[in-house]
């Protein structure tokens, strides 16, 4: 056995006992999930009914909360919660293996009447079996395990990990011995009956559900009607203007990988004593390198690439601009641009020409440049319109999108939604989007930072 995976191991299990004294039963678990609040660990539901139920389970001495069990499908896994359980490394799971896998686990056994001793183990995966659980047409997968000779399968090691001694994956939790030698494990992939497991696309489906509901009914009614149209994003720092963003992108624009996106980032590019940085910049985008390029020249190439496909033109930070600056890009670049393509009969176009002004620090929304605010028959594409200024998550808002997003969603955010909002209310300065989304990430077993790179691409 490796020394370095061994050691892995046995900091990531925890001792299962009961809050009754009377009650000597015990069991092992083993954290899978870290979250900045709670440990959760994976277990199995017959350790968690031998200490007592629900209310008598302490992990490592520390009261634990059972936030998912099998024991009424006939499933013998639970899912506990723990506040403060640090330092615990969690296991990563797998859910496939086969047949003669080498694994190691370690467990608790009785060592005297009031110790516990903990003893790594080594063995081979047996056969694969299914075992039927209450529900109609659902078995879990089973290994059987048969246990190397220089050691031997105790009463306490139900619930430990089965690791993939190549890896380091869980593989499986151990359930029942027959004996010192053999025993049976519940597969990992079992761990999907009880808990919702939501992988990375399926995350992203589900929080573009979330709030934003004022912002994507005017971009909504703006794009069903206009092939051609500017519209400004603005609000506080950390409310979600990228975010938002790359959501009505996907949502409503038929935008693919034939078409044109013309990205600028002013806080970059832009000094705020010289305007003519932003010039530049759009010339460069459109393939004029050298020098200082003519209006006229930047929107002769923009209208070209238009004629041929869609054209995103998404110009960050424009609340690094002055004021006149913004003015001054509205009428002198997109007002031109705009009247040249409505000349050309866009509304008839087939091809979609969308200008995004992201605002990063709500300056623009107090700023008297030509945008609008609502839409009417005598609004035209020369005027982008400015959408409401983004705001916090309201307490109604979260709520309403745990009901609607609930059979999607992990049982640790659906089994207490009051509490569970309180909670992310207060940890997020009362409701800051891009916060919320962070600790939306967390309680599904993603990272937030890791995450958005791959989501926010425009």
């Amino acid at each position: 056995m490796s020394p370095e995976l061994t050691d892995s191991l046995q900091d990531s299990i925890a001792l299962i006992t009961s809050r009754d004294s009377d009650n000597s039963r015990f069991g092992t678990g083993f954290v899978f999930r870290q979250r900045q609040d709670a440990a959760y660990l994976l277990t199995c539901a017959h350790v968690v009914r031998d200490v007592g139920g629900d209310r008598q389970v302490m992990v490592d001495g520390m009261a634990a909360t059972v936030v998912s069990s099998g024991e009424s499908d006939g499933i013998d896994l639970a899912v506990l919660r723990v506040e403060g359980l640090w330092g615990k490394p969690p296991l990563p799971l797998r859910f496939d293996s086969s047949k003669g896998l080498t694994f190691i686990t370690a467990g608790f056994q009785r060592f005297t009447k009031e110790e516990r001793l903990i003893q790594p183990l080594q063995g081979t995966l047996g056969d694969q079996v299914g075992l039927q659980s209450k529900q109609p047409n659902q078995r879990i997968s089973a290994w059987y395990l048969q246990i190397a000779e220089d050691y031997a399968l105790k009463d306490g090691y139900s619930g430990s990990p089965v690791v993939d001694e190549a890896t380091g994956d869980v593989i499986g939790i151990i359930s029942h011995r027959q004996g010192d030698k053999a025993g049976l494990a519940v597969s990992s992939e079992a761990l999907n009956a009880i808990w919702k497991i939501i992988d990375r696309e399926q995350l992203y489906e589900i929080l573009l559900k979330l709030g934003y509901r004022r912002q994507v009914r005017l971009f909504r009614q703006l794009v069903s009607q206009h092939a051609v149209a500017g519209f400004l994003i603005h609000g506080a720092p950390e409310h979600g203007q990228a975010w938002l963003l790359n959501r009505l992108v996907r949502e409503y624009v038929d935008y693919n990988i034939t078409g044109k996106k013309i990205r600028i980032d002013l806080a970059r590019k832009v000094r705020r004593s010289d305007v003519s940085a932003l010039w530049r910049e759009l010339g460069r985008q459109v393939g004029l390198r050298r020098g200082q390029p003519e209006l006229s020249e930047v929107i002769k190439r923009v209208y070209r690439a238009w004629q041929t496909q869609n054209v995103l033109l998404i110009i960050h930070d424009v609340n690094v601009l002055r004021e006149d600056w913004l003015q001054d890009l509205i009428e002198n670049f997109w007002a031109p641009l705009t009247s040249e393509i409505r000349d050309a009969r866009a509304d008839d176009h087939k091809y979609r020409l969308l200008m995004f002004l992201i605002d990063y620090d709500g300056c623009t929304g107090d700023w008297q440049v030509p945008l609008v605010e609502k839409l009417d028959l005598s609004w035209k594409p020369e005027l982008p319109v400015r959408s409401p200024k983004l705001s916090a998550f309201t307490p109604d808002e979260l709520e309403r999108w745990v009901d609607d997003q609930y059979k999607a969603l992990p049982s640790d955010i659906t089994h207490a939604v009051d509490d569970v909002v309180d909670s992310i209310l207060e940890n997020t300065d009362d409701g800051i989007p891009e916060r919320v989304l962070e600790e939306l990430c967390d309680y599904c077993g993603w990272d937030w930072y890791e995450v958005s790179d791959q989501w926010l691409t425009l």
